[in-house]
């Protein structure tokens, strides 16, 4: 049964005027007239008495009629649904990102987020492990690094180049490498399955050989570890930019590139049809991780301060989730 079909019938049955609703819907009296008697032919019942100067809904057209507008304000109510989350920032939203910046990016940026736009929920996973958006079900991926090829769109957060960092213990203790060849006589604090370092420095790539007394698969344990003395750590600037810029942790092998192209990056599975909470996000993100880099005023672009406490988010709900 047509739609239109229905909408015609419903004009019809309230203006009791062939012409009238022809001209409303900008269809021929005829044209009118015929989607009628389709309606009436699928039917098997006489749905108006009609004659040359007047028409009149029948009993059958009257009981069709409630269930014909029951119809069709469901369907408006599922149509202003869907408009109203492609029109403004409202809906749910899953991300996943990287443990190594849940709890001190992900988490505040989150929550700042969520107090400027306190009709969009966020369910959040923190997991170091590659996600298949599409067959994990997520909206976003945050990642750093540099990116492998793929078919995903990929928005640049902020810049995030790679470091070597020791506490100044460590380095009172054991000296400061000069060149990478000089970390085959320190102790390095791998992550995962590290088994070398590669550099880069004018244009040549050095690969470098390490090893230590400590490997995790979670950054923020090294971190940890740099930061008491235990050796070198290769990680994000981002990651440890609090102990850096406290002078928990200090950078060396200036000179060298440790990875090209690090950054933090969104993706996300296509640009057609941006929703505007995913289009809000995306935005907001890029603001918030400039400030963390201290670029701009913890300010955010769309009104609270980043670092507010968030005392009521409305309809906002975050689930917050490591694995």
């Amino acid at each position: 049964m047509d739609i239109q079909d229905m909408r015609i019938f419903a004009r019809v049955a309230a203006v009791q005027n062939l012409s009238a609703v022809g001209t409303e819907m900008g269809l021929t009296p005829g044209t009118i007239s015929k989607r009628i008697q389709a309606l009436e032919d699928e039917l098997s019942a006489r749905l108006f008495d009609r004659t040359t100067r007047s028409i009149r809904i029948t009993e059958e057209g009257a009981a069709f009629l409630g269930h014909v507008e029951r119809i069709l304000a469901e369907i408006e109510a599922a149509r202003a649904s869907v408009d109203d989350k492609v029109t403004k920032p409202k809906g749910r939203l899953k991300i996943a990102a990287p443990t190594c910046l849940g709890a001190r990016y992900i988490a505040p940026g989150l929550c700042a987020f969520m107090r400027t736009y306190p009709e969009i929920e966020i369910h959040v996973d923190l997991r170091d492990r590659p996600v298949n958006l599409q067959e994990d079900g997520y909206d976003i991926a945050i990642r750093t690094g540099a990116l492998p090829d793929s078919s995903l769109i990929a928005k640049r957060l902020t810049p995030d180049r790679h470091v070597i960092a020791a506490s100044p213990a460590y380095l009172s203790r054991k000296g400061r490498p000069a060149r990478p060849e000089d970390l085959a006589d320190h102790d390095c604090l791998l992550v995962g399955d590290e088994r070398q370092w590669s550099f880069a420095r004018k244009g040549a790539e050095i690969v470098q050989r390490v090893e230590g007394p400590l490997r995790s698969n979670n950054g923020e344990l090294i971190c940890q570890a740099a930061v008491a003395g235990m050796g070198l750590m290769r990680a994000s600037e981002l990651e440890i930019l609090s102990e850096l810029r406290d002078g928990k942790l200090v950078q060396v092998l200036h000179d060298y590139e440790v990875a090209s192209n690090a950054a933090v990056w969104a993706l996300y599975p296509s640009a057609r049809h941006l929703l505007p909470r995913m289009r809000a996000l995306l935005d907001f993100l890029a603001v918030w991780f400039r400030q963390a880099r201290g670029a701009e005023p913890a300010t955010t672009a769309n009104g609270p301060a980043c670092g507010e406490p968030v005392a009521d988010r409305g309809s906002a709900r975050a689930q917050l989730r490591v694995g």
